[in-house]
């Protein structure tokens, strides 16, 4: 039978929550980079392609560009992890990222996937600006949290 080791000095057990801590934030971003890249995938596959021209011709725009998007949010978030990594109070500023970036990554997949296409013209060209706007919006947002996050981590100054 193991015997509890109770003479466990202050630095043994800040190394415990650091090992921890870096555990979790690496955890978090997986999840977080996960989030954007599955949500690029499903806009690639699923949002409606750009038609267009008599012949009705289909271009899916958004598998175009819907990647170049997820990379900026990807960049985005590993800047902000970066700099949130390291001390194990800021656990809830991390875990609160990840979570904001899965939420506004699922929007932007419902979005770029199922809000309709605008039609125009005599030969009905029918434009899918949801499923080329909705990336780049949450690439932005994410990045907009990253920043948010950091800030918060900063804490209030002393004047």
């Amino acid at each position: 039978m193991a015997t509890p080791i109770t003479d466990a000095t202050p630095d043994v057990v800040a190394d415990r929550r650091v090992a921890t801590a870096d555990g979790s934030w690496m955890l978090w971003s997986a999840i977080a980079l996960s989030a954007i890249w599955v949500g690029v995938v499903l806009i690639s596959v699923f949002a409606p392609d750009l038609v267009t021209g008599v012949q009705q011709e289909h271009l899916p725009v958004a598998a175009l560009v819907s990647w170049l998007w997820g990379l900026g949010g990807t960049v985005g978030i590993l800047v902000a992890m970066n700099r949130l990594r390291g001390r194990a109070e800021r656990r809830p500023i991390w875990i609160g990222l990840a979570i904001a970036v899965i939420a506004i990554w699922v929007t932007a997949t419902l979005a770029g996937v199922l809000l309709p296409t605008f039609e125009s013209g005599t030969d009905p060209t029918q434009l899918p600006f949801a499923a080329i706007l909705a990336p780049l919006a949450a690439a932005m947002l994410t990045a907009l949290a990253g920043f948010v996050a950091v800030e918060f981590a900063k804490g209030p100054k002393a004047e």
